[in-house]
């Protein structure tokens, strides 16, 4: 039996699956190639409802025919996955110009983000390779992911992020009992670097955001919309776009899908970045391959923390490849956008905001079709960053015993 192994994905160098780094010796990405994979088939194609009510099977089970894994070990499972995809509704809609606008619900998995799916993946990886702990970086939802997955796995973690990740997801990572490691006075970027060179060095597997087996779990994203849409490919997605893992992963997904004869056509991918971090889109927008560094930036959409991501050029690569769009969002176009998205019933994150306001203005300039299929990917709830909430007006009043009565009054409802 033909075994999984890694490949640069520029270059076409090959490397072996248990490769400890997570990028080749020139900075590409790495990707994991399982063989035969034009003979692999789902577990279940009766739709996302019926899956969901196979008790205790893991994304993991569900989709093993397209992973590399040697087991699927469904204990380590929280219970990510097999998230909604709901129609925007009329008031999205309208305030986008988009008539077919989906929104895939990654905000209701374990630990509020879609960083889970990778996480599992991940920690799958550890208990083959019999690695006893895990490390990444991350500004809070990853953290916040690998601590429980780690946790549930029984690995030691560690995680580094910047001193301005938010309080939230600070604390919901150390209370799975992993070290913290807030780093002062650093660009994410360069810590970034530090951390995966020494952690190489000491012979540390580090799962950040665009590790190679934590694609893997993304991509199953993929596989759900397939069966959401019942076998149909939505003509965009568009994904908030950081250390480049979960766009790439979700595509893969579709070639993957592509390549075992499941599908005849790939959807495009819109890179959505915020203006004030802007590597990728800024590049695909004025027509450079070359990715547009940015240093000592700050925005509201803190989890779109990437600066200069490793694998960037990759996502650059793809957009020339496969005709994928890229658009920024400013500041307050994405408060603006998590408003809609809050007064429509979805509370997110700003990163997660940033797709909506970046839909409305390729609609805008008819980029977008405005009947074409659309589906924003909502990656993380506003929970995580509670926060960003006191910047839009709140209906909150005070009142004692006695004033009751007038917010309850038939005239006032």
């Amino acid at each position: 039996m033909l075994k999984p192994y890694l490949i640069s994905t520029l270059s076409g160098v090959s490397y072996p699956f248990q490769r400890l780094e997570e990028f080749a010796e020139n900075g590409e990405s790495l990707e994991v190639v399982i063989p035969n994979i034009e003979h692999a088939k789902l577990r279940q194609t009766q739709g996302i409802a019926a899956a969901s009510m196979v008790v205790g099977a893991s994304i993991c089970q569900r989709y093993a025919d397209f992973l590399p894994f040697q087991e699927m070990h469904p204990e380590l499972s929280l219970g990510e996955g097999m998230t909604a995809l709901v129609p925007a509704g009329p008031v999205l809609s309208a305030w986008t110009g988009l008539e077919n606008l989906l929104l895939k619900n990654e905000t209701v998995n374990p630990t509020w983000s879609f960083k889970d799916r990778g996480s599992l993946a991940c920690t799958i990886m550890a208990i083959e390779q019999k690695e006893r702990a895990m490390a990444t970086i991350s500004t809070g939802n990853m953290g916040q992911s690998v601590a429980a997955y780690g946790a549930r796995a029984g690995l030691k973690v560690m995680v580094f992020l910047p001193e301005f990740a938010p309080k939230e997801k600070i604390l919901a990572m150390a209370i799975h009992g992993a070290t913290v490691v807030r780093v002062h006075g650093a660009d994410y970027g360069d810590m970034k670097d530090m951390v995966i060179e020494l952690a190489s060095k000491h012979g540390v597997r580090v799962a950040s955001g665009n590790n190679p087996i934590r694609v893997e779990g993304y991509k199953t994203e993929a596989f759900e919309l397939f069966e959401q849409l019942d076998g149909e490919v939505p003509d965009y997605i568009a994904v908030p776009t950081s250390a480049c893992g979960h766009i790439r992963g979700i595509f893969k997904g579709f070639r993957e899908l592509h390549q075992a004869g499941l599908i005849d056509r790939l959807p495009k991918m819109i890179v959505v970045q915020a203006a004030a971090n802007s590597p990728i889109a800024s590049a695909i927008k004025s027509g450079s391959r070359t990715m547009i560094p940015f240093r000592n930036f700050t925005t509201i959409a803190e989890a779109l923390s990437s600066g200069r991501p490793p694998g960037g050029e990759e996502i650059i690569a793809k957009a020339y490849k496969y005709g994928w769009l890229a658009e920024d969002a400013a500041e307050e176009e994405i408060l603006e956008a998590q408003n809609q998205l809050a007064c429509a019933g979805f509370f997110v994150e700003p990163a997660s905001a940033t797709t909506l306001a970046a839909l409305r203005k390729l609609c805008s300039s008819r980029t977008i079709d405005a009947k074409a299929r659309v589906v924003a990917v909502l990656t993380g709830s506003g929970l995580k960053d509670i926060g960003v909430a006191s910047r839009h007006k709140l209906d909150i009043v005070d009142t004692d015993m006695n004033g009751i009565e007038q917010y309850i009054s038939a005239e006032k409802l």
